[in-house]
């Protein structure tokens, strides 16, 4: 399968990589199908490409590199999850953020994908990457 978008050009993907979003992510859900894609200029990042607008596409981390017991705060086991949190990027490396509070949630058995919002209030939403 392929998509494009102004980002990365063309993207060509085996379809076992997508994975359903059934509700969508917060503010997009009408989106129902993603993949995540890595991007060696951008690591530790990934991104979080929507298959059905391929111009929507979320800059992702994951959250053990900020918050290393974060899966255990957060509620959600390793071996049946993968978290991503949503980073809001900017050019002024100081005013990049991420989203703690309302992780990317992967059950990797099920291969299905939602976004949740946290009900530990330890967590932020617009959490700064660089202080």
């Amino acid at each position: 399968m392929k998509i494009k978008n102004s980002q990365f050009g063309e993207i060509e993907f085996d379809e076992q990589i997508i994975i359903p979003f059934p509700e969508g992510i917060i503010g997009f859900e009408d989106l129902k199908r993603f993949i995540i894609i890595e991007d060696e200029d951008c690591k530790p990042f990934r991104w979080l490409i929507s298959v059905d607008e391929p111009e929507i596409g979320f800059a992702v981390l994951e959250p053990s590199l900020l918050i290393e017991d974060y899966y255990l705060r957060s509620g959600f086991d390793p071996n049946v999850y993968v978290l991503f949190v949503i980073a809001t990027l900017s050019k002024d490396i100081s005013k990049i953020t991420v989203n703690l509070k309302a992780p990317v949630v992967i059950d990797k058995t099920r291969n299905l994908g939602r976004q949740v919002i946290l009900e530990n209030s330890e967590f932020e939403i617009s959490h700064h990457l660089f202080m």
